[in-house]
């Protein structure tokens, strides 16, 4: 039987030129198209979600193998692709750079490919966003 394990829920008024909020008040930000200081976009806080769940999906295999204190970091570079006036041509692109202190890039790149079949966020977009997996 599969549990739930969490549920986030946010509000966003206003699009690209908005503000999102969650229901519990934690996260509350504005958002913008275009580079204004104090103010997001969703392609950052797309990098954020995935660069947060993909390291946290790392620890899996990490632990597995005796390496779970090693020190680690996912950089997320989200990619807004496309044609604005031609909105049937926009999509994301996605490229992890990982690193873990203690491996080889070798290495490393074998874990993040490991970990891209166990993360929740890479598993939901495999096949509609491309991902690329660069190991430091």
């Amino acid at each position: 039987m599969v549990k739930k394990l969490s549920i986030a829920t946010v509000v966003n008024e206003g699009g690209r030129e908005g503000e999102i909020k969650s229901v519990t008040g934690d996260l509350d930000l504005k958002t913008t198209g275009t580079k204004k200081a104090g103010y997001t976009n969703p392609e950052e806080l797309f990098a954020a979600g995935i660069s947060s769940c993909f390291n946290g999906a790392l620890s899996f295999p990490l632990e597995r193998d005796g390496l779970k204190d090693n020190k680690r970091t996912i950089r997320a570079e989200v990619t807004l692709l496309g044609d604005l006036s031609d909105s049937s041509l926009l999509h994301l692109s996605v490229t992890l750079i990982g690193h873990i202190d203690g491996l080889s890039a070798e290495e490393t790149q074998k874990y993040l490919e490991e970990t891209e079949g166990i993360c929740p966020y890479t598993k939901a977009i495999k096949g509609n966003v491309d991902i690329t997996l660069k190991a430091e």
